[in-house]
């Protein structure tokens, strides 16, 4: 048996979902899969082509972390268990199709594994109980202060259409646009350099948020987040902000700025200005909230600059990792060769690891 959950592209929207802001992103025609067979016994026997070891537990176990890549999945029997009876374990192995980094391989692993284990254990999960979830153990279980753009891309996209997501309401608004697939294409840049979450500045990052937040000290206090600070209010009391939060606030705020002004672009089909918003946007990540790594910002800067290419900008946390290029169709081939010759006569070592793909915008997961 097998499950399958796609990755997610975010071309617009960085780092402000944990804040309750409004994102934009799809799935993509790669992901992860999880192949499996139950067990009458109740362990779980997990391995990774990402990693060369095997994790056995028990869905019995008191479930505490334990400090390696299986923990997601621990913390994911956990929360089932609150809510449905688990009583069948499984053996599964999953295998990537692009390293970690960037496409939210650990929100699509999750994704799959559940619907594996709720296969086997007949329990039928909505797609909001998936992506509440995923959320769940990823903020409560395995302490990262994320946001809901990785398991809602992943369970509510649709085909040729991007999904605008105000994740402080869950509005939801998909919108296709058919015109894009004739002249443009969306392509993951993977770096060379993998990203693991965990151990990055996520959380300090979103730390230096709350701290702005803090200093700012509306009144109006609905959900504890820059999301309850107006524009208006922020220019206003940038004075009480040191240079670290006055940057991560002027982030938040422009980023906003961009999703909306990316979600008429994407409208009126004006690819132009959706790709010049997605530079803005990496340009922000790198000056005013200090992500990236050098692989990263030398990837940018080089691509930025190919004829055909509107924009670019990093995917994920971007502390290494992928990024995610808008492109004009008809120079693909042009544009790898290019930023392959360039990027690689800086770092030749990562020769056999440096991937280029081309990504189609897809369905979510099936359930």
């Amino acid at each position: 048996m097998k499950t399958y959950c796609p990755y997610r592209i975010a071309p617009l929207g960085a780092h402000i979902d944990h804040q309750y802001g409004v994102v934009c992103g799809c799935a993509i025609n790669l992901g992860i899969h999880f192949n499996y067979k139950e067990l009458k016994s109740n362990e779980i026997i997990l391995t990774s082509n990402d990693y060369n070891d095997e994790i056995i537990f028990n869905i019995n176990d008191n479930l505490n972390r334990n400090n390696d890549w299986a923990d997601y999945f621990r913390g994911i029997i956990k929360y089932i268990k609150n809510k449905y009876r688990i009583n069948k374990g499984l053996k599964g192995y999953f295998k990537g199709d692009l390293p970690p980094g960037g496409i939210s391989s650990s929100s699509s692993s999750q994704i799959a594994f559940l619907l594996a284990i709720c296969n086997i254990n007949n329990i039928k999960l909505t797609r909001n109980e998936i992506i509440d979830t995923v959320y769940k153990v990823e903020r409560e279980y395995m302490n990262l202060s994320v946001g809901i753009l990785d398991p809602s891309c992943e369970v509510l996209s649709k085909a040729n259409s991007l999904l605008f997501l105000d994740t402080l309401t869950n509005y939801q608004l998909i919108i296709e646009n058919k015109e894009f697939n004739n002249k443009y294409q969306f392509v993951v840049i993977y770096s060379g350099v993998k990203r693991h979450l965990i151990n990055s500045k996520y959380n300090e990052r979103v730390n230096e948020l709350k701290s702005c937040y803090d200093k700012l000290d509306i009144d109006n206090k609905y959900c504890n987040r820059l999301r309850d600070i107006p524009d208006y209010y922020f220019i206003n009391n940038k004075d009480k902000l040191n240079e670290i939060e006055l940057k991560r606030g002027t982030h938040y705020f422009t980023e906003m700025d961009r999703v909306k002004k990316g979600l008429q672009a994407w409208r009126n089909n004006d690819i132009n200005t959706f790709g010049k918003l997605m530079n803005e946007s990496c340009l922000s990540s790198i000056y005013n909230y200090e992500s990236g790594s050098n692989y990263l910002i030398d990837l940018f800067n080089i691509t930025k600059e190919i004829n055909g290419v509107l924009g670019i900008r990093f995917l994920g946390a971007g502390f290494n990792g992928s990024s995610l290029a808008l492109v004009e169709q008809d120079k693909i081939e042009y544009i790898e060769n290019i930023l392959r010759d360039k990027y690689l006569s800086i770092y030749p070592e990562l020769k056999n690891s440096f991937r280029f793909i081309p990504v189609e915008m897809t369905d979510g997961v099936d359930i």
